[in-house]
């Protein structure tokens, strides 16, 4: 993981610091601006099949599509949806669209939202523990999405999803500190390198560096390596 940009590391600041939902709404606004997104959502999507509206943390997306989608019920069959809860990674539209078959009918719906001016998107699955699932989709009509943009936008986010649960008052309590092995081997992980890796250059077996890689994510309460990092880095028991 690289060094965030001072520019990043100047929209990270903005968003941690945010006092409510709304200041977090528009520093992320002006943050995702920069890359051609000019629609954006962090909510708690409903599995694909299942009826009900999503809750919403924070969010700048059009209200008439938002109607749409809810009254035609696109969430039952909507490709981005489905995605979401077979991956952990982040992923564009475009992506999908090209390597999975969908019906007319599915593709239909990522069509439409063109009209409100979103012809590509984003989709950032973030996930808690005990299979606590949100996501942050950002759109635009021709918004970045190569691996630079891809990998600043899934940092900020990670930010400001941690931002918006601790405004929402989900997440009160503080992180509990890492132990010296447990913030060691994270700081392996931000270096990209695997359990096996992990437990050559730490002297443990790779079973040991999973187990204290598992226990900083409980500890930190995220269920992605990446969310994880992230986290420790924002509460200060990382440095890159």
């Amino acid at each position: 993981m690289l060094e965030p940009s001072n520019k990043i590391q100047d929209s990270l600041r903005v968003i941690e610091q945010a006092p409510s939902l709304l200041k977090l709404t528009e520093a992320f606004r002006s943050a995702v601006d920069d890359y051609g997104y000019e629609s954006f959502l962090c909510s708690a999507p409903p599995r694909p099949g299942e009826e009900g509206i999503d809750p919403v943390l924070f969010g700048a997306w059009p209200e008439d599509w938002r109607q749409r989608y809810t009254e035609r019920r696109y969430y039952v069959r909507d490709p981005m949806l489905q995605e979401l809860y077979r991956t952990a990674d982040a992923f564009t539209w475009r992506t999908i669209l090209n390597s999975r078959r969908y019906s007319e009918a599915d593709r239909k719906i990522v069509f439409d939202a063109a009209a409100w001016g979103m012809r590509e998107g984003f989709v950032i699955p973030l996930y808690g523990i005990g299979g606590q699932v949100h996501a942050i989709t950002m759109a635009g009509p021709t918004p970045r999405i190569d691996s630079e943009a891809r990998s600043e936008l899934l940092l900020m986010s990670i930010y400001a999803y941690g931002r918006a649960k601790r405004l929402a008052g989900r997440q009160l309590d503080p992180v509990p500190l890492l132990k010296p092995r447990e913030r060691e081997a994270l700081q392996w992980v931000a270096a990209g390198k695997g359990d096996w890796e992990i437990g050559q250059i730490m002297g443990i077996s790779e079973s040991a560096a999973h187990k204290h890689v598992e226990n900083a994510k409980r500890k930190i309460g995220v269920s992605t390596r990446v969310q994880a990092v992230v986290e420790a880095i924002r509460t200060g028991q990382l440095h890159l």
